[in-house]
């Protein structure tokens, strides 16, 4: 079975987009959204009744859960929170793939992604023998303009699939094999508008990670001439983005289909002998 765990909450608008992606080829979707509408940082958020609606409305084969909860702690940093309602989610998920996603990202071309994973269904027969965390790869959309988007291709990887029941830190888990599927993933990251991304950095997990309010104005200055003048741009780590592209398009909808016609979904094989021999190494350790 393939299951899918969402966290949302003031970017919930971007949920369909991504959703729309993968729906036809999953058994079930957990949603994770604080009861008392705060974020990891304790600031209140809105979702108006309308998105529910519509979401029910979408959702004709009865597989999508919200999952309400509190998962704003106080004593907790936005990255410790982050991380504790993520296990939370994917303890709700389930035996089988876990898939953890943001609502802004968006992975095209699904239907081979599934077919990838179904490839492999029995590393969830006994997950604690074959434990294993996927990790793909992004594509980061920096800037909305007018006639498209800035975007950033830069072999970024990250951790967003399991068949374990908990992560080590936010969707990592070091203790076990990571392999790169080459699974690509949109990522509509900086794609908003000011005040979205205004809110964005002052409430998510990296917020104590860098001058948020100095990168705002950098991000505000640039446009689709500009942009080929700034190299190494990424706010925690310069060198991980090292240029921005630009793609005209008139939406999210028509950039995500362009950018799949020319970007196929060229999935690495998983190597299940090593994952078996890390298992054998860890019991000999044990012992």
């Amino acid at each position: 079975m393939i299951k899918v765990g969402y966290l949302v909450s003031y970017d919930y608008y971007m949920f369909l987009t991504s959703v729309k992606q993968l729906y036809n080829y999953v058994d079930k979707i957990v949603v994770g959204i604080d009861s008392d509408y705060k974020t990891w940082s304790g600031n209140p958020f809105e979702i108006p009744d309308s998105f529910f609606q519509e979401v029910k409305a979408f959702d004709i084969r009865n597989i999508i859960e919200f999952y309400f909860d509190t998962f704003y702690i106080p004593s907790l940093t936005p990255m410790e929170c982050e991380s504790r309602e993520r296990n939370m989610v994917l303890k709700k998920l389930g035996k089988g793939w876990k898939l953890q996603l943001d609502v802004d990202e968006y992975i095209f071309d699904f239907k081979k992604t599934s077919k990838y994973l179904n490839k492999y269904w029995y590393l969830n027969i006994f997950p604690t023998v074959t434990p294993i965390c996927l990790r793909g790869e992004l594509i980061t959309l920096f800037k909305e303009l007018s006639d498209g988007y800035l975007y950033i291709e830069s072999n970024e990887r990250f951790p967003f699939i399991t068949n374990q029941k908990i992560n080590t830190n936010t969707r990592r888990n070091d203790n076990i094999r990571n392999h790169f599927s080459n699974i690509k993933v949109i990522h509509q990251s900086w794609a908003r508008n000011e005040d979205q991304i205004h809110f964005k950095i002052k409430n998510w997990g990296h917020r104590d990670d860098f001058d948020t309010e100095e990168y705002f104005q950098f991000w505000r200055s640039l446009d689709s001439i500009n942009h080929i003048n700034f190299k190494n741009i990424h706010p925690i780590e310069p060198t991980v983005w090292k240029e921005l592209k630009f793609m005209s398009s008139k939406s999210i909808d028509e950039f995500i289909e362009r950018f799949a016609i020319n970007n196929k979904q060229n999935l690495n094989n998983i190597s299940v002998k090593k994952i078996i021999k890390d298992f054998i190494k860890k019991i000999i350790r044990k012992k």
